[in-house]
């Protein structure tokens, strides 16, 4: 059957052989032995699985050794691959794939009659071999551009990226195109826009300015922009609310709901869960109108067999949504009309530069937000650049549509957006990363991590390391049990038993200070659900409450009670392992992860920061246009697309597909 494809063999052999023609035999021939490609790799060591699937998809042959490997393990007969072995012909193979990665599209001299592609490639040859001053090279690179009906580059582009020795070797030549490629993908949504656009204009300089390296000495010598009064941290609850007037009005519903809520917690710490039926239905239905009204958050409703809280969160509950006094009431409306005084002063902004895109519904919320916010802008790479920057924590308007209204306009205004990536996120907050990154606008995603600097123990860093390294370090830092490794465990899962153990040694000081440093991030006081027993919920509240609220001085904190030690450690795990999954999602695999600027048709990838010192370093680039970015094409991974990668952080921020009809639709919309 193979053979049949083939065609008449004399036939072929007159024929100019096609690499892609080549790839199919493989894949058919590898097909009628049921090999997976790895399985062939494995077969014909030391191949790899990438070799192989970029030979089938007639995109690179490996060196000669590893195709004649290949070839005649699947007894492909001599006459169709061993053309590909002569040194002369792969050097012109290779020539046709690196100037087809130039240009954006396959090239061949196929279509020339023999004597057209016996010039040409004589031509080829001699262009690698014979030293050339560079205007010779120039001319000789231009002329070979004719065969394959390639539009001739110009001078200028010809001088920014290329030499007289850059078609010495294919290595030299693809280098020069990776440079290329480099600047392209930022600017054109396919390589061939970016050739027919660059590599033709006597101008280069002018396309390429979006990329030039900016000084930033313009914003260092800003006037200083102070004018938003800071509010407290202890006061950031207050903007929680609705205006400190509708609270007053609603006295007597609050006294009402804070009343049955504490009477609730009493009948189930007498009867346990059968205390709620003893509410009648009137009762039960009124009380669950008035928290809905007042916790919009509740999961469940009053009527749900799942409502099953424990005493400690009722009188809590009932605590924060009961009526306040005057003294409360004054406060909330002297915070809120703080909060509206900065909000006027955003809104008269003449410019802003950096959003912050977050979801504020928990009083932890507005904690972990505004000192980030704080520790960012304060920062020593930040802070000399005198940034604009709207900080959510520091404004309030009570109507949700004006709300939403000034974080549109906000959004517009600036020329960054920051998005915390927090336990849970909203469909706003994400609408507002993706219509960032659809006007060509950058997008920081700031992931939270454990970072606890007694152990030594940071949980990005943890989840770089092999699953080899991990399971030597828990081998050497397990005391307690013989570790038993099932090899289904993945790598979260290992990162997550070193985690146990690690913070299962630590001493209960240190436990306290991660818990201090870490509780508003992590909302350590929601996830008390993830403890069964009441009792254990009630003393992990406690404990929480004398860490975050000061009861303990930070340099003498509070051990946490035995019953409660065990949960913080696995809360902590947990959650840590979660954030870890969130940013690996956003790099990877995310919806937000790429956009189309409408505009350009250029894909548009977020910047994952995992700290601060990260966030403000990349801050500092991209005032300064300066990312330290990197190229991976497809011959680097076993994949169709070309990403440009921002180092530091390890995200995409630009992708073209290698996908043919795709690229051609990029090109229709860019056009």
């Amino acid at each position: 059957m193979v053979l049949e494809l083939l065609g008449d063999n004399e036939t072929r052999i007159g024929m100019r052989l096609s690499l892609r023609n080549l790839g199919g035999m493989v894949q058919e021939f590898r097909r009628q032995r049921s090999l997976t490609q790895a399985t062939l790799a494995e077969e014909t060591p030391p191949t790899s699985r990438t070799a192989v699937a970029l030979l089938e998809q007639g995109r690179r042959a490996p060196d000669a050794s590893t195709l004649e490997r290949i070839c005649s393990f699947l007894e492909i007969p001599r006459v169709y691959w061993a053309p590909f072995l002569d040194k002369t012909y792969r050097q012109i193979r290779d020539f046709e794939h690196c100037l087809g990665e130039l240009v954006g599209q396959p090239v061949s001299l196929d279509r020339l009659d023999p004597a057209a592609i016996e010039t040409a490639e004589k031509e080829i040859i001699s262009l690698a071999s014979t030293d050339r001053t560079t205007d010779q090279t120039f001319d000789t690179f231009r002329s070979l551009l004719i065969y394959f009906d390639v539009h001739p580059v110009s001078r200028a582009f010809f001088e920014r990226y290329f030499t007289a020795d850059s078609f010495r070797t294919t290595e030299r030549f693809l280098t020069s195109v990776r440079r290329y490629q480099k600047d392209a993908i930022r600017l054109y949504s396919t390589f061939r826009s970016a050739y027919l656009a660059l590599a033709t204009s006597d101008d280069i300089d002018t396309l390429l300015a979006p990329l030039r390296a900016r000084n930033d000495e313009p914003y260092r010598t800003r006037t200083e922009w102070d004018r938003i009064a800071e509010i407290p941290e202890e006061r950031l609850p207050d903007l929680g609310y609705i205006a400190a007037e509708l609270v007053r009005k609603e006295h007597a519903e609050r006294t009402a709901i804070h009343g049955f809520l504490r009477d609730l917690a009493s009948r189930i710490r007498e009867h346990g869960h059968k205390g709620l039926q003893q509410v009648g239905d009137r009762k039960r239905r009124e009380m669950d109108s008035l928290l809905r009204k007042f916790d919009p958050g509740s999961t469940h409703s009053l009527f749900s067999p799942l409502f099953l809280p424990d005493p400690d969160e009722l009188e809590r509950k009932a605590d924060q949504i009961g009526p306040k006094g005057e003294g409360d009431l004054a406060r909330m409306e002297g915070t809120q009309s703080l909060a509206r005084q900065n909000l006027a002063q955003y809104l008269a902004a003449d410019h802003l530069d950096v959003y912050v895109a977050t979801s504020m519904r928990t009083d932890a919320d507005f904690v972990s937000v505004n000192r980030f916010v704080q520790a960012l802008f304060r920062h020593d790479d930040v802070r000399p650049l005198k940034l604009r920057y709207f900080n959510p924590t520091q404004s309030w308007i009570g109507d949700r549509v004006a709300k939403g209204l000034v974080e549109a306009l906000m959004l517009r205004r600036s020329q960054l957006t920051i998005y915390m990536a927090q336990k849970e996120d909203t469909f706003g907050k994400d609408s507002e990363a993706s219509v960032a990154l659809g006007q060509g606008k950058p997008v920081i995603v700031y992931v939270p991590k454990l970072v606890i600097p007694e152990l030594g123990l940071d949980t990005e860093t943890l989840g770089k390391i092999n699953r080899e390294q991990l399971r030597a370090q828990i081998l050497r830092e397990a005391t307690d049990e013989e570790e038993d490794f099932d090899e289904t465990m993945d790598t979260e899962a290992l990162v997550g038993r070193l985690l146990s153990v690690r913070l299962g040694a630590a001493s209960g000081g240190v436990l306290a200070n991660a818990v201090r440093r870490h509780w508003a991030d992590f909302d350590l006081y929601g996830e008390a659900k993830r403890i069964e027993a009441p009792d254990d919920r009630a003393q992990y509240r406690l404990w929480l409450d004398s860490v975050v609220r000061g009861d303990a001085p930070a340099e003498s904190p509070v051990d946490p009670p035995v019953e409660v030690r065990d949960h913080v450690v696995s809360i902590l795990v947990a959650t840590s392992l979660r954030f870890e999954r969130r940013a690996r999602i956003f790099r990877e695999v995310h919806p937000l992860a790429l956009q189309v600027i409408l505009s350009s048709g250029v894909l548009n990838g977020i910047l994952v920061a995992r700290s601060v010192d990260a966030c403000a370093a990349v801050i500092r680039a991209l005032v300064k246009n300066d990312l330290d970015l990197e190229m991976v094409s497809p011959e680097d991974e076993a994949e169709l697309n070309y990403r440009l990668v921002e180092r530091t952080t390890g995200s995409t921020i630009r992708v073209i597909s290698r996908h043919q009809l795709l690229r051609n639709a990029f090109s229709s919309l860019s056009d």
